[in-house]
């Protein structure tokens, strides 16, 4: 279940980008950019919080991705149960105690990467538009 709900988030993140095709959107162009920012941020304050916790108490302590999605969901939700996979079931293992660095990281980089494929699409639709049609 958890690799669903960061496969929707991460395809929500990169989908942002079509607001670069909706021309009435103006106001709404710059949002995916401020999100992405906003993301870097974050991975940029959770390793200063991990590197403060190695300087200050000699060890790291930045969030893991499992104590962020408990304290999102709550202790045994049923967004966090197990599968009947054993494979799976260590996958979201690994996954859960990584850096919550990581996950953001790819978050920030599927909300660039839709943003610049957008706005390449964007940007051939509106040379088409001004191409002179020849009869």
């Amino acid at each position: 279940m958890v690799f669903a709900q960061i496969l929707a988030l991460m395809l929500l993140a990169w989908s942002l980008g079509a607001i670069q095709l909706i021309d009435r959107a103006r106001g709404l162009h710059a949002t995916a950019l401020w999100l992405a920012g906003g993301w870097a941020l974050a991975v940029v304050a959770v390793i200063g919080t991990g590197g403060y916790g190695l300087l200050r108490d000699g060890h790291w302590q930045a969030l893991s991705t499992g104590q962020a999605l408990h304290a999102i969901f709550g202790e045994g939700s049923l967004a966090l149960r197990r599968s009947e996979w054993g494979a799976l079931n260590r996958a979201v293992g690994v996954y859960l105690t990584l850096d919550i660095a990581w996950t953001l990281l790819a978050l920030c980089l599927a909300q660039f990467h839709g943003f610049v494929f957008r706005a390449g699409a964007a940007e051939r639709r509106r040379r088409q538009r001004l191409r002179p049609r020849s009869r």
